[in-house]
């Protein structure tokens, strides 16, 4: 008879990240009926995580440090689905890093519907810190866009073009478009994607129209 294998024992350390998993995950599922951060209070939080308050609070001290951290993790992933394959993307054709930019970002609201949801509540929420630390996650959006953007316009474009401008519109666009996306369903944002990417070739030839001096007025 073979012998029973035991699972291995987790360590300290591993255990303490897997209890703070599963309080961010128990909050993220308090927030999925339309609920805001603010609205939410650590022992709710600690019931809904079968979770002893006290154990609780050795990982955030008050609602604001777990919001903050939710934020933090909903905000890397995000930065983390755009970064996805983007190396590859630049030494390509600019059409097609346009097109698997928008299908990694479609790609994202399908798998963290939840998460993009809240950022967009709390974007607009009361709390100044929750806010700030969205806003510098979009900046730093903005900032990779930018650079993806630069290393293109130095392979193909001859004339300087204002790249962060660009992007922040870029990063606008698709935002925007995240959140009209919450109530469609994954076929329906996948309709939507040629109408996405003549808005960002839009903001990309304009960009070098600009840049090249031309003007809406016709004057050069």
């Amino acid at each position: 008879m073979p012998e029973a294998r035991t699972a291995p024992r987790l360590s300290r350390a591993e255990k303490k990240q897997h209890t703070r998993d599963r309080i961010l995950a128990a909050t993220l599922a308090l927030l999925a009926d339309g609920r805001s951060l603010d609205g939410l209070g650590l022992r709710e939080v600690a019931r809904a995580a079968d979770l002893a308050p006290t154990s609780l609070y050795n990982h955030f001290p008050d609602m604001n440090a777990l919001g903050l951290a939710l934020i933090e993790q909903t905000c890397d992933q995000l930065r983390h689905a755009m970064r996805d394959g983007r190396v590859a993307l630049i030494a390509g054709s600019a059409t097609d890093a346009i097109r698997h930019m928008i299908e990694r970002f479609i790609s994202y609201l399908d798998a963290h519907e939840a998460e993009f949801r809240l950022l967009v509540r709390q974007r607009l929420g009361a709390s100044q810190a929750y806010r700030r630390r969205i806003h510098r996650a979009l900046q730093l959006l903005v900032e990779e866009l930018a650079e993806d953007v630069r290393q293109v316009v130095m392979r193909r474009v001859a004339v300087p073009v204002d790249v962060v401008r660009e992007a922040e519109a870029a990063v606008a666009i698709m935002f925007g478009f995240g959140i009209l996306a919450q109530d469609m369903t994954p076929d329906t944002r996948r309709l939507q994607l040629p109408r996405l990417e003549v808005q960002l070739q839009m903001v990309f030839l304009g960009g070098r129209a600009l840049a090249a001096g031309m003007r809406l007025d016709g004057a050069a």
